[in-house]
């Protein structure tokens, strides 16, 4: 049996713990955020890497839904955090770093990061270098920070709603190339060039948040570095599609988009 599926077993037990008294672990979530989080199955990436985390505190895992916030890009940090500001639960998963909330007046908190996301290339087969003259085009979804960077470096590109569109121009050929958000791999019938290394501007580390001074934090912190639980994101990644990618050295802050645009 796979350390992974011990886990799953292991939290399933808890419920003893639970019926006795144990404080569970509360994590909001998005009611339509896949493939981290669904509520018509109670599944997804985000869940289930909770669901890992509270077997290794020795609690169970209690879901609180939140409802969907509609975003107007892909990397959108428009977030609801107010069920976590008010107590509804104690972790919120997939915080794309500091930027993202630092609107909220330093009232919530993030734990180290135990994943990365970037924008990833398509097709295997592209000629695509980032940097580098490209006489192709590239397929990007708009108003996202990728379609902004390619503009910044002078590559034609079309503009693409969703995945799917950018799927649809590369078959269609009105595309050569594409960038697509890691996360959203799971749902593509198409290979990805494994040895594209996205650029810091493209590239974000992902963190549970916590409120401020709330000992959660530090509890998170041990069992994601905790060698058994971060070889089981890996492979939850990959259950979901995405790539495995672990931590970035250096990841997206909006200064290095601002010098990128300023060329």
């Amino acid at each position: 049996m796979s350390r992974f599926a011990q886990g799953m077993g292991a939290a399933a037990c808890l419920a003893i713990s639970a019926a006795a008294g144990e404080a569970p672990l509360s994590v909001c979530f998005a009611e339509n955020d896949p493939p981290r989080s669904a509520r018509a199955d109670a599944q997804g990436f985000d869940v289930d890497v909770a669901r890992r985390i509270a077997a290794r505190l020795g609690k169970v895992l209690r879901i609180v839904w939140v409802p969907e916030t509609p975003q107007t890009d892909i990397e959108s940090t428009d977030v609801d955090y107010r069920p976590i500001l008010g107590g509804q639960c104690a972790l919120q998963l997939s915080v794309p770093g500091a930027e993202a909330i630092a609107h909220l007046d330093g009232r919530l908190a993030l734990s180290d990061p135990y994943y990365g996301v970037a924008y990833e290339l398509l097709p295997s087969s592209s000629a695509f270098r980032w940097g580098e003259a490209y006489a192709g085009t590239m397929a990007v979804r708009g108003n996202t920070v990728a379609h902004v960077a390619l503009d910044a470096l002078g590559v034609a590109w079309t503009m693409q709603e969703n995945t799917a569109g950018i799927v649809a121009a590369l078959r269609a050929g009105t595309a050569t190339s594409a960038l697509v958000w890691g996360a959203d791999l799971g749902g593509v019938d198409m290979e990805r060039r494994q040895d594209f290394q996205p650029p810091a501007v493209l590239r974000w580390n992902l963190h549970a948040v916590a409120r401020r001074g709330d000992p959660v934090l530090a509890t998170v912190d041990g069992a994601i570095a905790d060698d058994a639980v971060l070889r089981d994101i890996r492979a939850l990644q990959r259950r979901y599609g995405m790539p495995p990618r672990a931590p970035f050295a250096s990841a997206f802050t909006a200064a290095e988009l601002k010098a990128l645009r300023a060329r």
